[in-house]
């Protein structure tokens, strides 16, 4: 069954639909066989029954309520309408009324002791009778067995005869009805169906095999467009467009991979310019390092602390660019866990900002707090980073007067950490985009104090993982602010 289920599953949509409709198509065939050539006599001789027990039990329950008049006319009525003969008898024998629908009529050619040995067999069945007879043999006298079983002939004409004791509420006999429907030979009619079911199976077949390929091919065509297009795609040819149609599902897929063809597209342009920006990064610090060591290998007396202290800043500075890139790599792909701890969320923020004071101090740079008390369960170290980045890009991007606001606020269910410069802002076309992965400002650093020029990617990482959000806008007066929450 597994190695069936595996090959189904091996098979393309077209061969599968062609299989699926082609099983409906025999399914449909055997099931018309079966109901009209093998159950038909069985279906129509119960039709016949249960039209006879209807009219019995009708004819039962307008005896005692209808005068005679009206329950021969009711009788004839209903015997028309059913093409059912009948007859309503006294207990003993006699007849109140009737109607005979057939010329062939067996309880109407009934004598009186014919009708007697009849009301004595429902007597001794428990109050009905019925049995079935050939013609040619006319009145059988098993007919009068209690519980006779009789097999219908489909080939012959037959005819049904059925009686019912009727009581009143003391359970006493108070009359009879003989019912007698014929039930006509339906051999002929089956051979009919079977030469019509024949021509039918054969114009369902031929159908299905021209139907299953048609609609196989609409609905495997648009998949093969796409699927030949997505291997385009996996190239690396972004412009690729998906334009497959054909129904609602297949529409939807198309714009779905459209769109992230779009975004795939934005993604390797962006990629492109970060190596580009970080390969610029990395080769100015390399070249001063090696500019610096030559000229104190090849000039003497230029072999002195001043230049080795410059070898070191920029060996720093490069060793800073390349963990901000692993770091940012790590914590996108979630190969670096946060350990959450309470922490002290304002002496956290007051320590950074010191330290980054402190080494900024030559540089004038201007550090005005508003932090109140508070406390959070979070990662020290990677939120002292978040804060860390955040105040960088500040000093980056500040204005001349070289200010810089923090400030926390309570917003709710989160503590808001804000930094604001006073630089020229944020363009409307980049607000939504300076925090994504690779994605750098057009704008040129007023100056490069410090940082690898990825943080902002590195600060979303961090405050998404801790269930936080981010943003900036642009302030009021000049500058722009940008903010992070994190859940108190």
């Amino acid at each position: 069954m597994s190695k069936l289920k595996e090959k189904f599953n091996s098979m393309s949509i077209q061969t599968k639909t062609f299989f699926l409709l082609s099983m409906f198509c025999i399914a449909v065939v055997s099931v018309l066989w079966l109901l009209m050539v093998q159950y038909l006599p069985r279906i129509y001789e119960k039709q016949r029954k249960n039209r006879i027990y209807s009219v019995a039990a009708k004819t039962e329950a307008a005896f005692g309520v209808l005068s005679a008049e009206e329950l021969g006319r009711f009788v004839r009525n209903l015997a028309v309408e059913n093409d059912v003969c009948r007859q309503v008898l006294s207990p003993t024998g006699e007849s109140i009324c009737g109607a005979c629908v057939n010329k062939s009529c067996k309880i109407h050619r009934m004598n009186y002791f014919e009708m007697l040995n009849m009301i004595i067999a429902t007597q001794q069945s428990g109050g009905k009778i019925e049995g079935i007879y050939q013609k040619r043999f006319g009145f059988d006298a098993k007919l009068l067995v209690p519980n006779a079983k009789y097999e219908y002939d489909s080939e012959e004409a037959q005819s049904m005869v059925y009686s019912r004791r009727i009581v009143n509420a003391k359970e006493e006999p108070v009359g009879y009805i003989f019912l007698n429907i014929q039930l006509s030979p339906v051999a002929a009619t089956i051979s009919t169906i079977r030469q019509i079911l024949v021509i039918v199976s054969i114009i369902m077949i031929v159908l299905t095999v021209f139907l299953s390929a048609y609609i196989s091919k609409i609905i495997s065509k648009p998949l093969e467009t796409i699927s030949k297009n997505a291997k385009q795609l996996a190239t690396g040819d972004y412009e690729t467009v998906f334009d497959a149609t054909g129904y609602s599902e297949v529409n939807e897929l198309s714009e779905t991979l459209n769109y992230t063809a779009g975004e795939l597209g934005k993604v390797d342009s962006l990629r492109r310019d970060f190596i580009a920006n970080v390969s610029h990064d990395l080769r100015t610090p390399l070249t001063l390092i090696s500019g610096y060591a030559e000229i104190m290998r090849d000039i003497p007396g230029e072999n002195n602390s001043e230049n080795a202290q410059v070898i070191i800043n920029e060996s720093n500075r490069l060793s800073t660019l390349v963990n901000d890139v692993l770091d940012m790599s790590k914590i996108q792909s979630g190969a670096i866990p946060m350990k959450p701890e309470k922490m002290s969320l304002s002496d956290t923020l007051t320590e950074t900002v010191h330290q980054l004071s402190e080494l900024l101090k030559d540089e004038k740079y201007e550090f005005v707090s508003d932090i109140f008390d508070c406390e959070i369960v979070a990662d020290k170290a990677r939120i002292r980073q978040c804060i860390y980045n955040l105040l960088i890009n500040a000093v980056n991007y500040t204005g001349d007067d070289k200010k810089i606001f923090v400030k926390t606020e309570d917003k709710e269910n989160y503590i808001r950490i804000s930094v604001t410069d006073t630089g020229d802002g944020i363009d409307e076309s980049e607000a939504d985009r300076i925090w994504d992965r690779y994605y750098k400002s057009e704008k040129n650093h007023k100056r490069a104090v410090t940082g690898s020029g990825i943080g902002l990617s590195i600060v979303k990482s961090i405050v998404k993982s801790h269930n936080g959000r981010c943003g900036a806008y642009n302030t009021a007066d000049k500058g722009a602010c940008f903010w992070i929450e994190l859940p108190k």
